[in-house]
């Protein structure tokens, strides 16, 4: 047995404590020297990554019509490359190992990737990228371009879905480069990176369809939204990637994309964009016709709510000196006008009235068969206001009914009804006009305005608010409030949540759903929504003793169907004093049609301003509702009902009113019109797109106009709708210029064209 001594012990334990001290210094020390003498290395080093690592924007959603046609869209392009000697510098192993698999993938898959590769990118054949592959392959080329043209986010994204491609970059190789001649900054790199935002239909929209857009505030970049692309950026907007930049042999320098971004999705909304143009045109005629400085309209399907179009014009001059009437503000691109129709409250005058009379209806305060007696002056004093209209027919000595105040506008007759319906309970007026949705805000869009009404406990009631509120003051509206009310007038009572948008998509599927949703299924009665139309179609429709038309309505009258609605003329409010002073009008009319059938509710509003009229005072007076508004009103509605007819659609020719003009287009939707009509149709094509011919025998005759990718069909005649769908079915890119029909296009008919080549149509006006 051996024996040792403690002071060994002591002895051999403080030699191991000083060893493994001296360690832990070393280690210290060289953590120290790595922290702080080799600072400023791992600094450049970090900091060089992160220069040449950049992120990627990812391609936003699109905005789509109600078909799921294109609207506005993104338009990033990328350019394919492939390294086939990619090699992992930091793991020789797992380099041989991922350089055998990578070879023995493309020899198994490339007839595969090849076939797949030509699906996508129709242009080329599947023998051709075979070839090339093979030799890019063969030759170990570290920057071979897989495919010569520029490619959108779509095909990239069906791309990384064929084999080998699905494996990501270590073993496909592939990587894909920014299209630097994108971008139209040629000065700023780092711009090249941005995509432009693209109407296709031009400026048409753009003020509901908003902005999504580059700003500097404070020197700082940031992104500025507005309209449906603020309401719905979060489905928009997508996911940034991330790339680094690469120098070739050539010395020039790439990207190479290690984190692809994911595109936003797209939102599908409920505009019919061939009634947007309709909207936007008739609107645009008046306007120019009458020197008015602003308009709006917004088109409504009767049964869902559905916008089906919304334009807001205002006057503008452009660089030549030209007057034009836009959506973008003082012709700057991307610059919406103000949306009048949805975020701006003013009084509406007259067309308030028909809220008035419903109210007194529906609370069963009056019947339709009542009656108040006529002046014989146009200005009476109540509560110590003088009121004025026109209405003194008969000087005084005789008695109209609530229709007939309605059909003369008379704001005199209205204070009568008003007085009798609420004098001793004014509260109830309000409380009523609450319950119909006058203050509700729909939330269509961001900054969309919320309506307000005066009540009687607010410090804004007066003696006078009750009178001012029957025909039209003391109340602050929204275009869109307007407009659904007489739409549930139209829709017997039932109020529905006016809708815009009705679906997101992902890649053509739905992932969320904004179905019609109904706010009040009897806000009125049926009986009340009746007895309400039939006074709205006497304001159009009906005749004086002399047989000839005589309400305010009369130039909304249609030859085609019975139109039924109300007109409107409100005194503007001077911004700078507050005061009723001449400085200018709101012009309105809005209404339903057909009105025994209703399918479309219709609001027109037009803007006349004194300080920039030099008019004479004579014509000026002739400004109203009636005269303006109304008759945008009439042109819209019958073009709307003719709209399927799809080419130069308008009101039927008068030497042949019950045979109206076709031309080309998307013959399923003619012939439903037509076959309605109860007008023969032959197809014996059965043909999807043509050319539809009178005939004697049959009434019509439908010849094929096909088409095929690759080459550019013939659009000319097309409406701005028919001609972007069928370029797009052939795979084509458009570019539009104008409003109408086409008139020209940029590549020649029956041209062979690469994919996603541009083309770009001139359009009538």
């Amino acid at each position: 047995m051996f024996h040792f001594r403690s002071d060994s012990i002591f002895r051999f334990n403080i030699l191991v404590i000083f060893i493994f001290t001296s360690i832990a210094l070393v280690i210290i020390g060289n953590t120290a020297t790595t922290m702080f003498k080799d600072r400023e290395i791992w600094n450049k080093i970090k900091e060089r990554y992160i220069q040449d690592s950049i992120p990627l924007q990812p391609e936003r959603g699109r905005i789509l019509d109600e078909e799921g046609g294109l609207i506005v869209s993104s338009l990033p392009y990328y350019r394919l490359r492939i390294d086939f000697k990619y090699v992992n510098n930091d793991n020789k192993k797992d380099a041989e190992i991922t350089t055998f698999k990578r070879d023995s993938l493309w020899k198994e898959h490339l007839d595969e990737v090849s076939k797949g590769l030509n699906e996508i990118f129709p242009g080329e054949s599947a023998e051709s990228f075979k070839k090339r592959l093979s030799k890019g392959i063969k030759n170990k080329e570290r920057y071979f371009r897989l495919y010569r043209g520029k490619i959108s986010y779509t095909q990239y994204n069906r791309l990384r879905r064929l084999p080998i491609f699905e494996l990501g970059f270590k073993y496909s190789g592939l990587f894909i480069e920014r299209d630097k001649d994108f971008s139209k900054d040629k000065k700023n790199k780092d711009n090249r990176n941005k995509t432009d935002r693209k109407n296709i239909f031009g400026d048409i929209g753009l003020s509901t369809f908003g902005v999504a857009r580059e700003t500097t505030r404070d020197s700082v970049l940031a992104m500025e939204y507005s309209g449906l692309e603020q309401k719905y950026n979060r489905y928009l907007e997508g996911t940034p990637g991330l790339g680094r930049k690469e120098t070739n042999r050539k010395g020039k320098v790439i990207t190479k994309v290690t984190n692809a971004p994911v595109a936003g999705m797209d939102i599908q909304t409920t505009i019919n964009t061939e009634m947007l143009d309709i909207c936007e045109n008739a609107l645009k005629k008046v306007l120019v016709e009458n020197h008015l400085p602003a308009g709006w309209a917004v088109l409504m399907e009767t049964k869902t709510g559905d916008i089906k179009a919304i334009v807001n014009l205002t006057k503008s001059v452009d660089p030549f000196g030209k007057v034009v009437y836009l959506e973008t503000a003082d012709n700057i691109p991307n610059n919406p006008t103000p949306n009048h129709a949805l975020c701006r409250i003013m009084e509406p005058g007259s067309i308030f009235k028909t809220v008035a009379v419903t109210a007194m209806l529906a609370d069963g305060k009056v019947t339709a068969n009542d009656s108040v007696k006529s002046y014989a002056s146009k200005v009476c004093n109540f509560n110590g206001k003088f009121v004025r209209d026109e209405m003194y027919r008969d000087n005084g000595t005789g008695k109209y009914s609530m229709g007939e105040v309605l059909k003369y506008s008379s704001n005199i007759g209205m204070v009568q009804y008003i007085k009798k319906a609420y004098e001793n309970c004014p509260e109830e007026y309000t409380n009523t006009l609450k319950r119909f949705g006058m203050t509700d805000n729909y939330k269509l869009i961001e900054n969309e305005a919320t309506p307000y009404i005066t009540t009687p406990d607010s410090k804004r009631w007066s003696r006078q608010s009750l009178n001012s509120m029957s025909y039209g003051y003391a109340v602050q509206m929204t275009g869109i409030n307007m407009l659904n009310f007489y739409n549930t007038i139209a829709n017997g009572g039932i109020q529905m949540q006016p809708r815009i948008v009705k679906a997101v998509l992902k890649d053509g599927e739905i992932i969320e759903e904004f179905p019609t949703k109904v706010l009040n299924p009897q806000m009125i009665s049926k009986q009340t929504a009746n007895e309400v139309t039939e006074m709205l179609i006497g304001v159009v429709e009906g005749v004086g003793k002399d047989g000839r038309p005589d309400g305010t309505g009369k130039r909304a009258k249609s030859d085609m169907m019975k139109v039924a609605g109300k007109t409107g003329t409100a005194d503007l409010i001077n911004p700078v004093n507050g005061r009723y002073d001449g400085f200018g009008k709101m012009m309105s009319f809005c209404g339903f049609f057909p009105a025994d059938n209703p399918q479309y509710t219709l609001l027109v509003q037009t803007i006349y301003e004194e300080r920039q009229d030099t008019r004479p005072a004579e014509e000026k007076k002739k400004l109203g509702g009636g005269s303006t508004s109304a008759v945008a009103f009439k042109e819209i509605a019958d073009k709307v009902m003719a709209k399927r007819l799809r080419q130069d659609i308008g009101l039927l020719k008068e030497d042949s009113p019950t045979l109206p003009a076709v031309k080309n287009g998307c013959i399923a939707e003619a012939e439903i019109v037509l076959k309605g009509m109860g007008m023969n149709c032959e197809n014996e094509d059965s043909c999807e797109w043509g050319t539809i011919s009178r005939s004697k025998d049959t009434g019509y005759r439908i010849t094929a106009k096909g088409y095929s990718t690759g080459s550019v069909p013939n659009v000319t005649g097309m409406g701005a709708k028919d001609a972007v769908y069928l370029m797009q079915r052939c795979g084509l890119h458009v570019e539009i210029d104008g409003v109408g029909t086409v008139v020209s296009q940029s590549i020649s008919a029956g041209t062979t064209a690469r994919e996603g080549a541009t083309v770009r149509l001139k359009l009538s006006y």
